[in-house]
């Protein structure tokens, strides 16, 4: 057994210097928590989640972290519709939105669903997404991870580590840097691995398409979905989508899944216009340059004038080129015709703040319905409107609040770190602190935060005792990832 993690922790450093090679410099020291010695014949659930923690550790402290917290609470709203019909054993699945053009999502052991911004600029539907998300879901309900090393030994380990690697690397290195180690990957497993990875795609396929029909959404959508991967492929050669190298996709796929959705009852799916929004939002801060947003989304709201989308589209260019006034007047607009809108309120908020008006984005967050008020992305805003006020505390309140709710989101802890040092809480900046590095898994730095504040505690024998106990689990922590 000992031999057999030293073999796997060898090919995952083989496949981490290979891709070295076709990364930039800033990314070639990504490295992914070795497998463990965990029996290959099994990995329980228990092992899985704590792969997942360890994975998501490494992805959070190599990859730039979200801040489109209206992305994020989008897709994670997607991500609960579909989740009470998609069978999966894990109560709570932790939903990572990257912020990266390339067309791709993924799915790791323990409960982690990705999705890059890029999968927006590509789909035409909210069901589309819904199609690849609920078919990422049926991925970890299969548990498909523990089946494959199962079925492979340890030759299944080292593709699932090299795999879990180019998720990394594409979220940091790019689309190029993460192809080189899935190809890689691929090329140096067996083929009764390959042939039942093909079996574990065709089976979240069914059992996605089946989730995403009791969700409510569009049967037709997986396939046209993957109709539109199979385009993408075409349209440039050899070089196929991120996402069809980890999940294969012959023709045969496309066609059993336009099959299966002739077999449900037809019916008008109408289109969420959120979705729209949203999707617009990314193909702007995806634009070549914001000029070129202002002049492409200019034409078409002139040709749509009364068209909340492409007047939308046009205020966020014109916020990104600090034309506010223009994008103040537009967004005031959009929110006389949809007041509760969280897309607009959230625009009108940012505006705001861009043009120093704290004091009326703070009486605007005030004046809103608690059940608006109390979303996350508000919440967020709202720390930032009393951070630029100078009401430092309050903020810092706003973000322990926050805390409570989301406890895992490293973001949280690092803005709650920011205010409570320009509150001068120096205490709590360190704690603070420590829980961020905990959560990316920087255990040295969250050790070092905490000995900070035992400096800053004084002769309090109590709370030193508590503190010296946080240590010690850290430190339990990193040894316990050490040993995976």
């Amino acid at each position: 057994m000992i031999r057999s993690c030293r073999v796997v922790r060898r090919v995952v450093f083989i496949l981490c210097l290979l891709s070295a090679q076709f990364s930039s410099a800033q990314s070639s020291d990504i490295r992914l928590p070795s497998l463990g010695e965990g029996n290959a014949s099994g990995i329980s659930l228990e092992l899985e989640k704590e792969l997942g923690a360890s994975w998501l550790r490494s992805y959070y402290r190599q990859t730039p972290l979200n801040r489109d917290y209206l992305l994020q609470d989008y897709i994670e709203n997607l991500v609960a519709r579909l989740k009470p019909y998609g069978l999966t054993d894990y109560a709570l699945l932790q939903v990572l939105v990257v912020d990266n053009p390339t067309m791709n999502a993924f799915a790791v052991p323990g409960g982690v669903i990705g999705i890059h911004s890029g999968l927006l600029l590509h789909a035409d539907s909210e069901d589309e997404v819904a199609s690849v998300i609920a078919h990422e879901m049926a991925h970890i309900s299969q548990r498909h991870f523990a089946r494959s090393v199962a079925q492979a030994g340890t030759s299944g380990i080292a593709t699932m580590a090299g795999l879990l690697a180019a998720i990394v690397l594409g979220a940091t290195a790019g689309g190029d840097a993460s192809l080189a180690m899935l190809a890689i990957t691929q090329g140096a497993s067996l083929e009764s691995q390959l042939r039942y990875s093909r079996q574990n795609e065709t089976e979240s396929d069914r059992i996605g398409q089946q989730t995403l029909v009791k969700a409510g959404f569009d049967p037709a959508a997986t396939a046209r979905m993957f109709e539109k991967m199979l385009a993408a492929t075409r349209y440039t050669g050899d070089l196929a989508p991120e996402y069809l190298l980890s999940h294969p996709l012959p023709q045969s796929r496309v066609i059993d899944a336009q099959t299966r959705s002739t077999q449900y009852p037809t019916r008008i799916y109408p289109n969420n216009p959120q979705y729209q929004l949203l999707a617009t939002r990314v193909k702007v801060a995806n634009a070549e340059t914001s000029e070129i947003a202002v002049r492409n989304f200019g034409n078409a709201y002139h040709q749509a004038p009364n068209s909340n989308l492409a007047k939308y589209a046009y205020a966020l260019s014109l916020q990104g080129v600090r034309r506010l006034d223009e994008a103040f007047a537009l967004t005031e607009e959009l929110l006389v015709a949809s007041p509760d809108n969280l897309v607009f309120q959230s625009l009108y908020l940012e505006l705001l703040l861009d043009s120093d008006r704290a004091g009326i984005a703070l009486e605007y967050l005030q004046s809103l319905p608690s059940t608006q008020s109390e979303n996350h992305v508000l919440r967020m805003q709202l720390a930032e409107t009393y951070n630029r006020l100078n009401e430092f505390e309050q903020s810092a309140e706003v973000l322990e609040q926050q805390t409570g709710r989301r406890p895992s989101d490293p973001i949280i802890w690092y803005e709650l770190a920011e205010s409570y040092g320009l509150a001068g809480d120096i205490y709590n900046l360190h704690l603070a602190r420590s829980k961020y590095f905990e959560l990316v898994g920087s255990f040295n730095q969250s050790m070092q935060h905490i000995r900070l504040a035992k400096r800053e505690l004084g002769n309090n024998p109590i709370e030193q005792a508590v503190l010296d106990q946080r240590i010690r689990r850290i430190a339990e922590l990193q040894s316990q990832e050490m040993d995976l």
